[in-house]
């Protein structure tokens, strides 16, 4: 990928969790706005619990290194501080629900919703304006590179719209085609679509914990049907390694109701705890998500995201629609 050269150490203890801001700036904004746009409708709806994002900004502050801001000398602007904004004049969608990456469950139109209000607002930083993303650039940068999207299905959704938006810069669709000839529809592996025309690859892994689920030891009480291994990473990392842009996703399953509830509980050492918080385990599986990453990625080749609780991709609303 058009990434510049770093004379950064490769010490893993310097490697940056957050955005790498000595690489291609330009590339890191648009991949920034796209992880935006993929959330825009979900913000505008169902808005978080501020008692809530309290408590998770507590938990990450124990486990992200601490990132000290540059002087404003240093720094034009901060474009992941800012609000949600409503601008009828916003250009059109960047795709339609007639990409053929979209699953099915995801063509709100076609769904029958009828409202389009929600496309109607955008991202505006505080002090300056997001660049507006530009698909054939994105490609041409991205030549010879790998994407990789791995968690949740927050994910999964950012992943197809990435791919449409990108597909509408491609006059041959043709040319994008899943490595192994899978379809696109609810996959429990890991999918990967190539641009032929760019050598790119953009792929999905589906791992909504990142650390893996796994059958409980025979000595384990009759009340635990399945566990989580905390202090493991997921077999999926394996092919993680040496992605130009990795995106990780989690948090929608670390609640109780799709653990604890259902007999999911949470093993370390070959040991299971029936007692511990489902936040302290989800603190305890970052700590193993960043160790994985310091040992394992290149911060001179890898940029890092991660994204973690964010409003709920579904809900039932009575009388919503009629279909």
């Amino acid at each position: 990928m058009d990434l510049e050269p770093s004379n950064q150490s490769q010490n893993p203890q310097n490697f940056p969790i957050s955005l790498f801001t000595r690489r291609d700036l330009r590339f890191a904004l648009s991949f920034f706005g796209v992880l935006v746009c993929s959330i825009a409708i979900l913000n505008v709806f169902t808005p978080f619990d501020s008692q809530f994002v309290s408590r998770l900004g507590s938990l990450y502050s124990q486990i992200l290194p601490e990132v000290h801001k540059p002087s404003s000398s240093l720094v034009t602007c901060d474009y992941s501080y800012g609000r949600w904004v409503r601008d009828k004049n916003h250009p059109p969608q960047l795709y339609s629900e007639s990409c053929p990456f979209l699953d099915p469950g995801f063509r709100c139109s076609q769904s029958g919703r009828k409202d389009e209000d929600y496309r109607q607002w955008r991202w505006q930083p505080a002090g300056c304006d997001l660049l507006r993303f530009n698909a054939s650039d994105f490609l041409e940068r991205s030549q010879n590179g790998r994407i990789v999207f791995a968690g949740d299905s927050i994910g999964r959704n950012q992943w197809e719209s990435l791919l449409c938006m990108l597909a509408e810069a491609v006059a041959n669709k043709s040319r994008i085609y899943e490595v192994k000839g899978n379809p696109i529809t609810k996959h429990k592996g890991f999918l990967s679509m190539r641009f032929q025309d760019y050598n790119l690859t953009v792929e999905y892994y589906r791992a909504p914990f990142l650390v893996p689920v796994g059958h409980p030891s025979q000595n384990a009480s009759s009340q635990v049907r399945t566990t989580i291994k905390l202090d493991q990473f997921h077999w999926f990392s394996k092919h993680w390694v040496g992605a130009d842009v990795l995106i990780f996703s989690a948090g929608h399953w670390w609640n109780e109701d799709k653990t604890v509830r259902i007999g999911c509980y949470f093993e370390e050492a070959g040991k299971v705890n029936l007692t511990m918080d489902v936040m302290e385990a989800f603190r305890r599986s970052l700590q193993t998500w960043k160790t994985w990453v310091l040992t394992n990625l290149d911060p001179q080749r890898t940029h890092v995201f991660f994204r973690s609780y964010s409003p709920v991709h579904y809900r039932q609303v009575k009388n919503a629609f009629r279909l």
